[in-house]
């Protein structure tokens, strides 16, 4: 096909200069997989922010002390069993965050509605105060409430391993559902059985 690579053939070295310039040399370097590598040097999706990704690595490893988002936890589901998820989240998320701490696909929740009589009352009026208020505590306080609790966003997927974690790939919500929980496994033993075999049963 045109245009396409169908395969691309590196040295040891070329892999491991790949690794240590997509963590920008962090000690860790080793324990990522080429696949996560490749996705945080790919400049093609302006809204991805491989440096919300290197935070949460970084917490991880305790190199940074504390993480905004949900903390990690192991998959349930069998056919992603050992393998963990972290969230990381960057302004693509914003929005998703505002509407989990509104409960907007929900049709709202008793905060939403007590904030909005809230406005009302103090504001309610003065339309050139009320909906700057109404505005500011939906948006910044909802998010900053939100970040309290633990910022969701889109998933890394890691393993332990003797005592280390090894990093494998990132994945959305929907990847990691029990739907699709056995194409995300597939892609991950694809991309990553040749480097770390003993991640996988």
């Amino acid at each position: 096909m045109e245009g396409r690579i169908s395969s691309i053939s590196l040295t040891v070295a070329e892999i491991a200069g790949l690794k240590s310039e997509a963590v920008r040399g962090r000690p860790y370097t080793a324990r990522i997989s080429v696949p996560l590598a490749v996705r945080l040097l790919d400049r093609t999706d302006r809204y991805f922010d491989p440096f919300a990704v290197l935070d949460e690595l970084d917490y991880l490893e305790g190199v940074r002390p504390a993480s905004r988002t949900k903390p990690e936890s192991p998959f349930k589901g069998v056919h992603l069993q050992p393998f963990w998820h972290k969230h990381f989240s960057s302004s693509r998320h914003l929005l998703k965050n505002i509407g989990v701490r509104w409960n907007f696909e929900g049709g709202g929740n008793k905060d939403l509605d007590r904030m909005i009589l809230d406005v009302a009352q103090k504001y309610g009026e003065d339309p050139d105060q009320w909906i700057n208020h109404l505005v500011h505590r939906l948006v910044v306080s909802g998010y900053e409430e939100r970040a309290a609790r633990g910022l969701t966003g889109d998933w890394i997927i890691f393993a332990k391993h003797a005592g280390a974690n090894y990093y494998l790939d990132l994945a959305t919500h929907e990847e990691g559902s029990a739907e699709h929980a056995e194409q995300l496994a597939e892609k991950l033993r694809s991309g990553c059985f040749a480097e770390f075999p003993f991640l996988f049963r």
